[in-house]
This record gives structure tokens, sequence and C-alpha cells, in this order.
């Protein structure tokens, strides 16, 4: 079971409607959905320095239940329940320090660039 989470670039910030066709279009690996950021590979560089993505080598320790889902348009990220706590915590700071939205499709809950729930 995993927590997932899902950061892209988007001047205002959307509703939890809006966020929620957003994050199924590109799940759905359609291109075009949302503007491409050069904050994209910035924020994965930074997620990445923090905790390596999956291998087969840190299976064991990583806390990503699959290696991230990363285009010019999004990074989506499977944390491991056990550790989505701590993990999503860090995320959501990094992409509120990256101007990044991030969208929690578990709770459908939209994070703006403060990293706080706009309560939409």
């Amino acid at each position: 079971m995993s927590f997932d989470l899902t950061f892209w670039y988007q001047k205002s910030i959307p509703t939890s409607e809006e966020a929620a066709q957003v994050y199924d279009q590109l799940t759905d690996e359609l291109t075009g959905v949302v503007e491409e950021s050069p904050a994209i590979e910035v924020f994965h560089q930074a997620v990445i320095s923090a905790y390596p993505d999956l291998t087969e080598e840190n299976m064991n320790e990583s806390p990503w239940a699959s290696p991230l889902y990363v285009t010019s348009e999004c990074v989506i990220a499977a944390i491991s329940w056990s550790r989505s706590s701590e993990v999503s915590s860090v995320l959501l700071d990094l992409a509120s320090t990256h101007g990044l939205t991030a969208y929690d499709p578990q709770d459908q809950v939209v994070y703006g660039i403060t990293g706080e729930d706009p309560n939409r």
C-alpha cells in the first residue's frame, strides 16, 4: 500500500476538483496537461538528494513503494505507507520551496506554494 503525492507547476492554486482532473490526466500519462517548468527538475533533484529513487539495491531502506514518475510536467511519488508521514512532510516543504502545487489524491487535498492546505 502506498501514499501518493503529485507535484506540478501552476500559477494559481487549483480547487480540489481541478487538481483531481489534473492528477487523473497525469496518471494516464497524458502530456500538455500542465505547464512545463524547470522547477520540476530542480524539485526532482532535491527529492532524490533527500531520498534516492527506488532501485534493486536500496529497496529495503527506500521510502518509495515504486520508482518516482517524472516528466517535464510533474513528479508523482508513491510513498510506502509506513514512511508516509515523514516523507510527505519533507516533500511538501520542498514543493513549497520550489513553487509547486502538490496534490494528495487520497484525501483530495491541494497544497499551494506555502505548503498549507488552502481549504479547497
